[in-house]
């Protein structure tokens, strides 16, 4: 969101949150930095420090490096947002692009703007609950939900079993990437599973959110925003249901052609035009997921303030011919972006990982990405000789990036790439 304004006359500040090397590279190296005087400040946890190995010429070139023990610490980040507005020029953009640090940029942008904004912005975009209340509240559907605070609550959970209709979903009211998240088929069984969630450390809150289950078809829309106005508007739809895919093995997602659409796109801009308001959504990226009904009515799910993770940005920078990164830089510092020509009429993308938890024994070699047809880039996020502990949905190992001239080829590809490449452990029975 946009914390001063782009045409601001003179030097002006980019706070980016969390150390993100794509993106804060695409700002220093911006030209529109020269040219408006921009400087870029960053502030790290400690935990960026230590596992994500900071590379010290990019630091160099910030105007301030803070380091705080967490971003959800009020005390360091109101700190931080002082020394900001006492030594640098104006902000015109805090960036974030971290699920986790969301509340704490959030925080910083009321504390380093001017405009008064509504505090319950930048909770409502971590916390479904207050998110769901406030899109409901625009006239979007939304499934019918239910707050529970503690599971251990019997007479609180058996309420909201009364309340609702199941099949139920379960999950933490700020959780992510379908982490602690499980179907209940009878309210009956709600107790059971609400107790027995497995909360990702990083999950400090342990407040639920249960709501009815919308069967149909999953999508998602990325977007790039600036002062209100679409910059990229793409819209695709999960191969399967992103909490089934250790079960299904094939997880990803494909790009859905404007022009093959155009009904569907429109009806998404409209969704979009009542959430973004509801939540003070005005510039950045989003990443918003919703599910259509088998009648064709759209049902709000959730959305994030910053782009889709794992596979997706690979996969937006091949669609687009320019990495998502890029993009966010050129509306951060001049408001909008160049004219953008699809690459690939259809794109998409998969997640590789291993069936069982082990040691990395085997992956897909460059040779044989190469040889796959549609192959237009990889990224692997562990590599031979790690630990696969498969945690969840979203424990990520390779994403591969493929396109095609039409739909049915991309779908295809694939699903033959997802039973051809593999990856195994030295637990892995089949190569014993």
């Amino acid at each position: 969101m946009t914390v001063g304004r782009l045409d601001h006359a003179g030097p002006c500040t980019v706070v980016v949150c969390r150390y993100q090397p794509e993106l804060l590279a695409a700002l220093l190296d911006h030209p529109a930095r020269a040219e408006r005087e921009v400087e870029v400040c960053l502030v790290l946890e400690r935990a960026d420090v230590r596992y994500e190995s900071p590379d010290p010429r990019l630091l160099a070139r910030c105007r301030k490096v803070y380091t705080v023990g967490s971003l959800d610490s009020l005390a360091e980040l109101s700190a931080v947002a002082v020394d900001v507005r006492q030594t640098c020029p104006p902000v015109i953009r805090v960036c974030n692009q971290n699920e986790l640090s969301q509340f704490g940029a959030g925080y910083l942008r009321m504390l380093v703007q001017d405009a008064p904004a509504d505090p319950r912005h930048h909770v409502a975009h971590r916390d479904k609950r207050l998110m769901k209340e406030l899109v409901r509240d625009a006239g979007v559907p939304v499934t019918r939900f239910r707050s529970l605070a503690d599971a251990q609550d019997e007479a609180a959970t058996a309420e909201v079993g009364k309340e609702l209709t199941a099949p139920l979903i379960v999950k933490p009211a700020a959780g992510f990437g379908a982490s602690a998240t499980v179907r209940v088929e009878e309210t009956a069984e709600l107790a059971a599973a609400a107790t027995g969630l497995r909360f990702d450390p990083a999950q400090r809150s342990r407040h639920l959110i249960v709501e009815e289950f919308v069967p149909g078809e999953e999508l998602c829309v990325d977007a790039i925003w600036s002062d209100g106005r679409e910059q990229t508007f793409v819209v695709h739809r999960y191969l399967r249901p992103r909490i089934t895919v250790l079960e299904n093995a094939l997880d990803g997602s494909m790009i859905l052609a404007p022009e093959e659409y155009p009904e569907l796109y429109d009806r998404l801009r409209q969704m979009h035009a009542r959430i973004n308001p509801a939540l003070g959504i005005a510039d950045g990226p989003t990443h918003l997921e919703v599910f259509q009904r088998p009648d064709g009515e759209l049902v709000f799910s959730e959305i994030a303030s910053r782009g889709g993770g794992a596979w997706v940005q690979l996969m937006l920078g091949a669609y687009h011919g320019r990495s998502t990164w890029s993009l966010i830089a050129d509306t951060a510092l001049t408001g909008g972006i160049p004219p953008l020509k699809p690459a690939w009429p259809h794109v998409g993308g998969i997640s590789i990982r291993p069936t069982v938890p082990g040691v990395i024994t085997s992956a897909p070699t460059d040779e044989e990405l190469r040889a796959f047809p549609g192959t237009i880039t990889w990224h692997r996020q562990r590599q031979i000789g790690e630990r696969a502990r498969l945690t969840g949905p979203s424990d990520w190992y390779f994403f591969l990036i493929l396109g095609a001239h039409s739909a049915t080829e991309l779908d295809a590809l694939c699903v033959r790439a997802a039973r051809t490449f593999t990856m195994h452990t030295d637990t892995d029975t089949d190569t014993a």
